[in-house]
C-alpha cells in the first residue's frame, strides 16, 4: 500500500467504523436476548396450562376410578 492509500482508509477508533460496529452488534444482542425472554414467557405460561390441565385430568381419573374422591382434597 502507499502512503496515499493508507490516507484514504477510514479510521477504526473514534468516529470511525469500529463504534458503529459496536452499536450494531450491542443493538442485535438486545433484541435477541429480549426475543429469547418472550420465548421463556409463553414457555413458563404453556407449562403452567399443561400442568393444571394434567391435574384435572388426574383428578376426575381418582373421582371415577379411586373411590370417588381426589387424594389431594
Amino acid at each position: 500500500m502507499t502512503d496515499e492509500q493508507i490516507q484514504w482508509m477510514p479510521p477504526l477508533v473514534g468516529d470511525g467504523v469500529l463504534p458503529s460496529i459496536l452499536a450494531w452488534q450491542s443493538a442485535c444482542t438486545a433484541l435477541a436476548l429480549q426475543a429469547q425472554q418472550e420465548q421463556l414467557k409463553l414457555l413458563s405460561s404453556w407449562q403452567g396450562m399443561a400442568s393444571n390441565f394434567q391435574r384435572e385430568l388426574w383428578d376426575s381419573w381418582i373421582a371415577r376410578f379411586g373411590g370417588g374422591v381426589p387424594l389431594d382434597a
